[in-house]
């Protein structure tokens, strides 16, 4: 070892694997063995990694254009009498007054029912729309089927329970309907009234 080299701790030049110390100027008389580097800690394991999630339901749009559409066409059948003038019907060429009513009145139980049937096919798009942007089983369509029988309530009600339960919205669509509903049969009670005295008066006069 040069006189140049620093104070420290160096390999024994007279005994291989030992440490003596060199202060500056001269060896000691001692050596030491080197230590053994400290072990490494233990690696912890790493956690497991985490599924990535998925978008939150919440973000999720409760109204779809299916809907709308199958709200529109179930409550029209209640306004689509006042197209229909008794006085106008009984005067058709060709039939008699009572003819041209029933034929008035048959002609509107066809697209009172092509209504209520599109108003099923919009509900069954409806659930699969809403499958598709992530609502867990939305209610089943089939209940649309009612329509026939008395309105889509329970659909638009079922429907919007459980869209609002997963995704905290979708509530419009049922005080849409009930207020559409409400109001049509207000409308629907004037006309079978007017309809009625109306198809009464052109029946006995054609007498």
């Amino acid at each position: 070892m040069t006189r140049q080299a620093p104070a420290g701790w160096y390999a024994d030049p007279g005994e291989p694997g030992q440490l003596r110390w060199w202060d500056g100027t001269d060896w000691a008389t001692d050596t030491v063995a080197p230590q053994d580097p400290a072990p490494a800690p233990a690696a912890t394991p790493a956690p497991a990694p985490q599924p990535p999630t998925s978008p939150r339901t919440s973000r999720v749009r409760g109204g779809t254009v299916w809907i709308w559409l199958a709200i529109a066409a179930s409550v029209l059948p209640l306004y689509t009498g006042v197209f229909f003038d008794a006085a106008s019907l009984s005067r058709i060429e060709g039939l008699t007054p009572s003819g041209g009513l029933t034929a008035g009145v048959a002609l509107l139980l066809a697209v009172d029912l092509a209504l209520v049937a599109s108003a099923i096919v919009f509900a069954w798009l409806d659930r699969r729309a809403l499958r598709r942007r992530g609502v867990d089983e939305p209610f089943a369509w089939g209940w649309a089927a009612l329509a026939f029988v008395a309105t889509l309530g329970v659909y638009v009600v079922g429907r919007s329970v459980v869209v609002h339960r997963r995704t905290g919205r979708g509530l419009a669509p049922l005080w849409v309907w009930l207020a559409a509903t409400l109001l049509g049969l207000v409308v629907f009670a004037v006309w079978v009234t007017v309809f009625s005295d109306a198809a009464w008066n052109a029946v006995t006069t054609a007498r």
